[in-house]
């Protein structure tokens, strides 16, 4: 991490709006809407004429895929310009209803059961029976598939932001080609890479929270079922491994 991107990530330390703004910047309607939201506000001036700050600016950019400033965050998150914090989109996870997160939470632990099945099954049959080479490929085949899942539903999130997130729309196409190349591979090296995949994928969630504007929520239900995931996929690769 570059001095100036640490330097970036303590200013988002702060709860609250955090603007990144220019010299020139009129902020007067963004701090009056977070006052009127209960929000603490904090600007972070960008004066152009200095090196060192247009270096900083630069890493500002390339963290967010924004390119203009004002950059607005909230509590730590990414929202985009200043019409985005005025008229903030309603859509999206931040979004749900009660009912609708909990759906989200049901149906998310029901993809894990696929995974869960396929593990013990694969961990008290004899991997080079039938049966063992039929759940290796059922793991490769559903672990592909919901990695190439994980990519989709980023490659919406970007465009539904419509902040010109180049790097949110390259990163997420990068599952499912993980996923087919695993698919091309014999198991004890087809699990492995799945196994990265999902870890790889977890740790690019973790980075990029802020920019991505996940809710709080849902960033702990991604850890949980990310842990998982691993996990039996990890068991997995041993039994594979083992044989």
């Amino acid at each position: 991490m570059s001095s100036h991107e640490a330097a970036i990530r303590e200013a988002l330390d702060d709860k609250g709006v955090v603007v990144f703004c220019s010299e020139l910047t009129e902020t007067g309607m963004l701090k009056a809407a977070a006052e009127a939201r209960g929000q603490p506000y904090r600007e972070v001036r960008m004066g152009m004429g200095d090196a060192a700050m247009r270096e900083r600016f630069h890493a500002l950019q390339a963290m967010t895929g924004h390119k203009t400033l004002p950059q607005v965050f909230v509590d730590g998150r990414f929202v985009g310009g200043l019409q985005d914090y005025l008229d903030p989109p309603q859509a999206g996870a931040a979004g749900l209803g009660p009912e609708a997160r909990t759906w989200v939470q049901r149906l998310s632990y029901a993809g894990l059961l696929p995974f869960a099945f396929g593990v013990l099954v694969l961990l008290f049959a004899a991997v080079d029976s039938a049966t063992g080479r039929f759940f290796s490929l059922w793991l490769m085949a559903y672990g592909a598939v919901i990695l190439s899942f994980l990519g989709a539903t980023h490659w919406g999130m970007s465009l539904a932001r419509g902040t010109g997130d180049v790097r949110g729309l390259v990163a997420a196409v990068i599952p499912p080609l993980v996923g087919w190349l695993a698919l091309l591979l014999l198991p004890w090296a087809g699990l492995p890479l799945l196994l990265l995949g999902f870890l790889g994928w977890w740790l690019y969630e973790r980075r990029a929270a802020g920019v991505l504007q996940l809710p709080d929520w849902y960033q702990q239900l991604r850890f949980r079922l990310s842990g998982v995931v691993i996990l039996l996929l990890a068991l997995a690769t041993l039994r594979v491994w083992v044989a």
